[in-house]
């Protein structure tokens, strides 16, 4: 696993994270692994969802047993407040004081019912930095709507886009916002710390996930605003290249070939050996091609059927044509580019034992992001944070444990 010699960038920086599920997640850990320290603040009494999602490692449920959880909260510590009652919200906001960052993910109104609203917490952290991520924003006719990713892709637009034409909206087989929200999320976060470190001064984040889901629908939305077009379901087919779509191959696996330009074509032609097909008329311009895709197709398919995914993925790469093979969850995970790429870290856990985890997806050269611990089991650092950060005495902790002020 790579190690830095550097400082790592976020080194210094406290985050106080009650978000959950998803995206909130995923934006602290991009801090965690790369030096912050983030202490996940969470409940026994109603835990976080993804604790109570599968899957559980050999198929046993269990709050600390959760991969899905697991995965995205590495590098971090976690604690558990009961944040209903009234000694948990002060103990929340006295572990604030000593953060630099909040981070949640709830409904617009729920911190501020517990007492951690931005204008509250300021008033014992004034330069904090906080952001809120609940599905779409603080203000608005919607603002107080709740959901989640699987239905979050369905309210931005992208079930209307996928699936076959002649049949209903899909999903996209995950919930795939929860993985292109948090990157815009990302960078308001760091943008908002740099300004304080600048000024001295934090300041409020209001995230849309919405509004961030909107910008991987771009060519939808602005077909309809410049051409007054609403695109359709395709399929496997683009509406600017062909052929483009996905095959079967003599092996049974799965290929994708995508011609984005002329030149693709005229590669992919040479690779099957210009068969006759490829010469007729209709055939020789995107524009034709583009509604000749049923039939390029159906001669692909037959093609394809006469190879190996593999045969036909190294002669497309042999002549420069995109393609891919599809592949599985056991393929992607024994891929030798991961492995090479060191994607992958092995942590040990207390309770899940020796489990892999994805590290991150890019590498900084002097102070490349480190997983620097499993996740956290429900309130596994109450007595760590409580204890030695906030300087609780042993009497006083006991006494929050028995009013179940801690978890």
């Amino acid at each position: 696993m790579p190690r830095g010699k550097g400082v790592k960038p976020f080194a210094g920086i406290r985050v106080a994270d009650f978000s959950w599920v998803g995206v909130g997640p995923t934006v602290t850990k991009y801090l965690a692994d790369h030096g912050a320290e983030v202490i996940r603040i969470e409940s026994a009494t109603y835990p976080e969802a993804l604790r109570r999602a599968g899957p559980f490692v050999d198929d046993v449920p269990g709050l600390d047993r959760s991969g899905y959880y697991a995965n995205f909260n590495s590098s971090k510590l976690g604690v558990s407040i009961n944040l209903k009652h009234p000694k948990g919200q002060e103990l929340a906001r006295r572990l604030v004081a000593h953060c630099d960052v909040v981070a949640e993910s709830f409904t617009p109104g729920t911190m501020a019912k517990f007492g951690l609203d931005y204008e509250r917490l300021r008033e014992v952290r004034p330069d904090l930095v906080m952001i809120s991520m609940p599905l779409f924003g603080q203000t608005g006719p919607w603002a107080h709507y709740q959901g989640y990713g699987h239905v979050l892709q369905a309210a931005a637009g992208f079930n209307h886009l996928t699936g076959w034409p002649d049949g209903p909206p899909i999903g996209t087989g995950v919930a795939y916002t929860d993985f292109l929200a948090p990157h815009f999320a990302a960078i308001a976060l760091i943008a908002a710390l740099d300004y304080r470190r600048r000024t001295g001064e934090g300041q409020y984040i209001d995230f849309s996930q919405f509004e961030a889901s909107i910008h991987g629908l771009w060519t939808a939305v602005h077909d309809w605003t410049v051409n007054g077009r609403e695109q359709i379901r395709l399929g496997n087919h683009d509406i600017d290249a062909a052929p483009h779509g996905c095959y079967r191959c003599k092996d049974g696996r799965y290929v994708v070939i995508a011609c984005e330009t002329e030149e693709h074509w005229e590669r992919f032609r040479a690779a099957l050996g210009r068969p006759e097909w490829c010469d007729l008329e209709r055939m020789r311009r995107k524009g034709s091609r583009l509604r000749e895709q049923k039939e390029i197709d159906r001669h692909i398919g037959w093609w394809c059927e006469q190879y190996t995914a593999k045969y036909v993925f190294d002669l497309m790469q042999r002549f420069g044509v995109p393609c891919g093979i599809v592949k599985t969850a056991e393929e992607m995970f024994r891929d030798p580019q991961m492995r090479h790429r060191r994607h992958y870290w092995f942590l040990e856990h207390p309770v899940m034992g020796r489990r892999s985890y994805d590290g991150p997806s890019f590498r900084l050269s002097l102070t490349p992001g480190e997983l620097t611990k499993a996740a956290p089991c429900l309130g596994e650092d109450n007595e760590r944070v409580f204890k030695g950060l906030l300087g609780l005495s042993d009497d006083e902790y006991e006494a929050l444990l028995v009013e179940g002020v801690l978890e």
